[in-house]
């Protein structure tokens, strides 16, 4: 019998395709696949993208997002969000991914 294998690119840096890939590769790995996860880009940034299921404290105007520094005040801001809600981090999953060698 074959060993069961799962193999998982990541390929984006934002908030909500971050969770994805970590999700799958520990829930692979509680179901007793060996489980591989590849981060394609080196300097994979975590930001937020707006989420209906998930709004921000304070709207944000299109415009003001383009300012410069305002992604990272609403990735801050959108992190603190999840917290509250309890959503795991992301290096809680990756701590978990790890763990379930």
């Amino acid at each position: 019998m074959t060993e069961k294998k799962l193999a998982i690119i990541a390929t984006k840096g934002t908030l909500d395709w971050g969770y994805p890939p970590f999700i799958l590769a520990s829930t692979a790995a509680a179901l007793g696949y060996d489980t591989e996860l590849l981060k394609k880009k080196l300097d994979l940034q975590v930001t937020s993208l707006g989420n209906p299921g998930m709004p921000m404290p304070m709207p944000m105007p299109v415009l003001l997002q383009a300012l410069p520094g305002m992604q990272g005040m609403m990735t801050t801001m959108m992190k603190k969000k999840m917290a509250s809600k309890g959503v795991a981090d992301l290096g809680v999953l990756r701590d978990l991914c790890i763990e379930a060698e």
